[in-house]
């Protein structure tokens, strides 16, 4: 087998694709591993064959992916696929491949944070197989062909649409796993958790400039060090890098709706210097804050182009 290689994310005006769809037609025939690359991606991929069936190697596992079954695969974990008895026009394959953060905002409920935070953090393993069985009355198979179309006809707002089909077959696999308990390790929050996560979101956002661990620790009445373990255990991060990325998306919004300079933007949501507010914002957005803002008024006039023309 060839090496394993890292892929980049692809970019669009600049900005990273937080979605890419792909439909594999009629693959060249390969039904031996060794010409195919491991490959891993900062993505979160999702494996459907619309016709024919498929060897799917994660890590050193081979597994098997039959027509009309599906294979969701952790970010960073290497894999590769190969089509089993491939003949001409005889295998197709849709992946959709969708970064984490799409799941993922300090802005959600309490509520919501609960179903996303175990998987966006990378809690599943690798992978999860369902079987063609599993699939039936789902659902999935109309959601992927929402998701196909949408990428093909590429309309204004596709991305959206895009975003919402990836959200409806997370959401049935959520609710797949809670009927089958399928994964003991993924737990909701008690009450008193969700209340001390409640409240911590609350001095974050009331308190954006100068929000430290200790005055979270004391919001909730928690020591210090209890508050960090019991909220590193819920959050699946620690409390700086969950308020670095309430920061970011603080500035997000600022950088769009606003004409501060960057600098004055950095000081306003709490760091402590232009220089580290762009390393944390590329670490969360795979951009830069002046990338960001590029792309939002670029987005603005050609909606206004839109509405003109109409």
């Amino acid at each position: 087998m060839k090496p394993t290689i890292a892929e980049t994310i692809p970019m669009k005006n600049n900005i990273p694709l937080p979605i890419e769809c792909l439909i594999m037609d009629n693959p060249e025939r390969e039904d031996t591993w060794e010409r195919s690359h491991m490959h891993y991606h900062e993505y979160i991929e999702i494996l459907y064959p619309l016709q024919g069936d498929y060897g799917v190697l994660v890590n050193n596992e081979e597994l098997l992916l039959t027509e009309h079954s599906l294979i969701i695969i952790d970010g960073m974990v290497p894999h590769t696929t190969r089509p089993i008895h491939a003949t001409d026009n005889s295998h197709n394959l849709f992946c959709v491949k969708f970064l984490p953060q799409i799941l993922y905002s300090s802005k959600q409920s309490v509520t919501e944070m609960e179903y996303t935070i175990p998987y966006v953090f990378q809690q599943l393993n690798g992978c999860h197989l369902f079987d063609r069985a599993a699939l039936e009355n789902s659902g999935i198979s109309e959601e992927i062909a929402y998701i196909t179309k949408e990428t093909q006809n590429n309309a204004f707002g596709y991305e959206l649409a895009l975003r919402s089909g990836v959200l409806r077959i997370f959401t049935w696999i959520l609710r797949y796993w809670h009927e089958h308990s399928e994964h003991p390790e993924y737990f909701i929050p008690n009450n008193s958790a969700s209340q001390m996560l409640q409240t911590t979101q609350k001095y974050v956002e009331a308190n954006i400039q100068t929000a430290t661990l200790e005055g979270a620790a004391n919001a909730c009445g928690l020591s210090y060090s209890y508050f960090s373990r019991t909220f590193r255990a819920y959050m699946r991060m620690s409390f700086t890098n969950y308020l670095n990325l309430t920061r970011t998306n603080q500035a997000m919004r600022l950088l769009a709706t606003t004409e501060k300079e960057i600098t004055e933007i950095a000081y306003e949501v709490g760091f402590s210097s232009s220089s580290h507010f762009i390393q944390i914002f590329k670490k969360h957005k795979y951009t830069t804050p002046k990338q960001f803002r590029k792309m939002c008024a670029s987005n603005a006039k050609n909606a206004m182009f839109a509405v003109d023309v109409e």
